[in-house]
C-alpha cells in the first residue's frame, strides 16, 4: 500500500491536479504517463454519461450485455493520430461483435492553434474535428473541462480498456492499442464476452512506433509551440516523427499492425530507425556548417 500511496503522490507532483489542463507539454507530463498504472482488471468500469459528436449522449451502463473498447484519445496526440490505422483494423475484425467508443480527452500537445480546452464547446469542436478528419464510423464522446472520466479511469492520456459484457475492466493497455489487446479481445470473445482478466489483462509497454511512423500531424494541429514543447518534453521526438513519416512506406507494415512484429523484423525496424536517425543529425550537423 505504501508503495502504491508513494507513485500516486509522486505522480499528482509530476501532473498535479489543479493544473491537469496544461497550457504547455512538459517531459514531467511523459514520466507521470509512465507512472500510471491504469485501472486493473476485476474492477467494476466507471460509469459515465458524456455527449456524443453525433448529437445525443451516450451512457456506458447503456451498453451492457456486450464487451465495449473504451479508447482515449486526443486531437493533438501522436499516439491518437498514429493509431488510427490500428483502430480501423480491429474495427474491421471485431467492429460486429465489440462495441467501439473513444473519449476525446485533455489537448496532449496544446499550441497557438488549439490550445488548453476553455470550453465544452471548444472541446466538442474538436471532437467534431477528429471525427470527420480521420472518418471515424464509430462513437466519439468529449469528457468536460474538468476531464473526469479521464481521472476515474486512472488519467492515462492513451488508455484503451476493454470492458466485458458484465461492465467489469478486462484488459488496460497504458499506452493505446497493442498486440496484447488483439489477444485480449480474442480471449474475451471466446468466453462469450464475459470474464476477467482477458488475455495478458494489462500492458504497461510504451507502443510508439504508429506515432513515429504516422503521428506526427497530431501535434502539428497545435500549431508551432505545441512542436517546440514536445521537442523540450521528448527531445528527439520531432526528428523521430519526421524520419518516420518519411519512411512510411517502408516502415508502416511493421509499425501500423495489431499483431506481433517477430523478433528479426522488430530488430531490423529498430536498426532502420537508429540509421535513418543518424543520417538526418549528420546532414543537420553539414548544413549548419
Amino acid at each position: 500500500m505504501g508503495d502504491t500511496e508513494g507513485v500516486a503522490g509522486l505522480v499528482d507532483r509530476l501532473d498535479p491536479s489543479e493544473d491537469f489542463n496544461y497550457q504547455h507539454f512538459r517531459m514531467r507530463h511523459m514520466l507521470a504517463e509512465l507512472l500510471r498504472p491504469g485501472l486493473p482488471p476485476g474492477c467494476e468500469a466507471p460509469d459515465f454519461t458524456l455527449p456524443s459528436t453525433d448529437g445525443g449522449p451516450l451512457q456506458l451502463s447503456g451498453l451492457r450485455g456486450q464487451p465495449v473498447f473504451l479508447h482515449f484519445v486526443s486531437y493533438t496526440c501522436p499516439v491518437t493520430r498514429g493509431g488510427v490505422a490500428t483502430m480501423e483494423e480491429l474495427y474491421r475484425l471485431y467492429g460486429e461483435q465489440v462495441r467501439f467508443v473513444e473519449v476525446l480527452i485533455r489537448q496532449a500537445h496544446p499550441g497557438e492553434l488549439h490550445g488548453a480546452y476553455q470550453s465544452n464547446e471548444q472541446k466538442l469542436q474538436d471532437g467534431r474535428d477528429y471525427k470527420r478528419e480521420e472518418n471515424v464510423p464509430w462513437p466519439v464522446l468529449v469528457d468536460d473541462l474538468a476531464c473526469s472520466v479521464q481521472r476515474a479511469y486512472g488519467g492515462l492520456a492513451a488508455a484503451a480498456y476493454l470492458i466485458d459484457s458484465r461492465g467489469m475492466v478486462a484488459f488496460c493497455g497504458t499506452w493505446g492499442q497493442s498486440p496484447a489487446l488483439r489477444d485480449a479481445l480474442d480471449d474475451l470473445l471466446a468466453r462469450g464476452g464475459t470474464g476477467t482478466p482477458a488475455g495478458k489483462g494489462t500492458d504497461r509497454r510504451p507502443h510508439l512506433a504508429a506515432g513515429i511512423v504516422a503521428g506526427r500531424s497530431g501535434p502539428a494541429r497545435g500549431g508551432r509551440q505545441a512542436l517546440i514543447d514536445l521537442e523540450l518534453g521528448f527531445p528527439g521526438g520531432n526528428i523521430l516523427m519526421l524520419v518516420g513519416g518519411v519512411l512510411r512506406p517502408l516502415l508502416a507494415p511493421l509499425a501500423l499492425r495489431t499483431t506481433p512484429i517477430p523478433p528479426k523484423q522488430r530488430v531490423a525496424l529498430l536498426a532502420g530507425l537508429v540509421g535513418a536517425i543518424a543520417a538526418v543529425g549528420i546532414c543537420v550537423r553539414r548544413v549548419r556548417r
